[in-house]
């Protein structure tokens, strides 16, 4: 079953190369009065894009609308598939939203095995038809979520990035740590003015920050 959020939200990025906990600290002393939202996990993506790395040049030109499409699942393991779901992000400046779909068959399967992997890319093909897509990134990362205290304003931090490259369906292993930190401020439109009044607790400038770009080695 296919789902969609048709309503746009706006997502903001900062990244820090301070200690987590000052970052930590910082949210939750905020004017949002941000409190842990639920238990942080371990986010697993594999990424694609077509053989002319269409979504890599779209970020990096600065498109105004622009797409990925990524295979995300939640867990300790890195390359056991658990609960998959496929999610197309479809932004435009800051907002954007997702259209997800479940993909249980592709549950438990080790994408290191080659049969495994091309199963996992023919099966994404036969839903994202538009044109030939391929796997060509995988990103892993501890994500940290809050709310606000009115609960109009999600965030999250992630830190221990690491991304290896998929080549031929071959998924070569971690090749580049990062270590910085990546806050998240997520919100509906209409939200937009309140945040900018309140968001003091950020001493960085916005940052273009797309995980899917760190994993190619572009930023």
């Amino acid at each position: 079953m296919i789902s969609s959020n048709n309503n746009y939200r706006f997502e903001r990025k900062w990244v820090f190369n301070n200690n987590f906990l000052d970052v930590y600290n910082n949210l939750l002393k905020s004017k949002f009065f941000f409190k842990e939202a639920f238990p942080n996990r371990l986010v697993n993506s594999i990424y694609f894009d077509d053989f002319n790395y269409t979504s890599v040049k779209e970020n990096l030109e600065g498109d105004n609308d622009k797409m990925k499409i990524r295979l995300r699942w939640y867990g300790k393991n890195c390359y056991i598939l658990k609960n998959p779901k496929l999610e197309i992000k479809i932004k435009k400046q800051f907002q954007n939203y997702k259209i997800i779909k479940k993909l249980d068959i592709l549950n438990n399967l080790n994408i290191k095995n080659l049969k495994n992997a091309k199963f996992i890319s023919e099966t994404v093909n036969s839903i994202y038809n538009k044109k030939k897509i391929i796997p060509v990134s995988t990103t892993h990362y501890n994500r940290f979520y809050f709310i606000s205290s009115n609960n109009l304003i999600r965030s999250t931090l992630d830190k221990n990035l690491s991304v290896s490259r998929v080549n031929n369906n071959i998924f070569i292993p971690v090749f580049r740590n990062f270590n910085k930190i990546i806050l998240e401020l997520k919100y509906s439109g209409k939200y937009d003015d309140y945040v900018r009044k309140n968001i003091n607790l950020i001493s960085s400038r916005y940052s273009k920050s797309s995980k899917y770009i760190y994993s190619m080695g572009k930023l």
